[in-house]
């Protein structure tokens, strides 16, 4: 957090839950043209990247559901232990209703509040060259879904340089971090008043 940083310039639950909709509403945007039978490249350009963003959100909302149904046992979310289910990564489809899950449970029409978004998460991961190593920290539901949401950026923005490769777009904003969004919109406002 920077000097300047007031706590009423933080972000909300329902900020965040509103971000996580948009970014949910890019892979969207990125699935909808192999919808039809015209373009038959899903499994081949996006649909592993698509599984392995849509997996990481679903781990953190199982672990959310299971947190809520049994509160003692807390909230554990291990990324790596994903169900890596080819028919999200074959069929576009099924990535979508996927999709449509972790809105509900993450985006903006979810129940999340402020208090939930402090509620402490055990984040598992493998660690070290070969996965030898298993690692526990603690992290927040907020923190949690924010590195999903960034996540999700990052594997846009490898998918967004398989389109260019195609001679195609995912769309102008896509797989840029908000940071850089913000920052080109600044230079851009500069370089007009000058």
């Amino acid at each position: 957090m920077t000097s300047n940083t007031t706590l009423t310039q933080l972000g909300t639950a329902k900020q965040l839950c509103d971000y996580t909709t948009a970014v949910l509403g890019q892979m969207i945007s990125v699935i909808e043209p192999y919808l039809g039978a015209q373009q038959p490249g899903y499994a081949a350009h996006i649909g592993a990247h698509t599984r392995h963003i849509i997996e990481h959100y679903d781990t953190l909302v199982k672990a959310w559901a299971v947190a809520q149904k049994a509160p003692g046992l807390g909230c554990h979310a291990d990324y790596d232990a994903r169900e890596r289910n080819m028919n999200i990564e074959t069929n576009p489809m099924e990535a979508m209703r996927r999709i449509g899950l972790i809105e509900a449970a993450l985006g903006n029409s979810s129940s999340l509040n402020e208090a939930d978004m402090s509620h402490i998460v055990q984040v598992y991961v493998r660690g070290g060259l070969e996965g030898e190593h298993n690692f526990c920290t603690q992290s927040t539901l907020a923190r949690e879904i924010m590195f999903l949401n960034s996540h999700a950026t990052h594997h846009f923005a490898i998918m967004q340089g398989y389109a260019r490769e195609r001679g195609q777009t995912l769309g102008a904003g896509v797989g840029k971090a908000p940071a850089t969004v913000a920052h080109e919109q600044r230079v851009n406002k500069s370089a007009v008043a000058a």
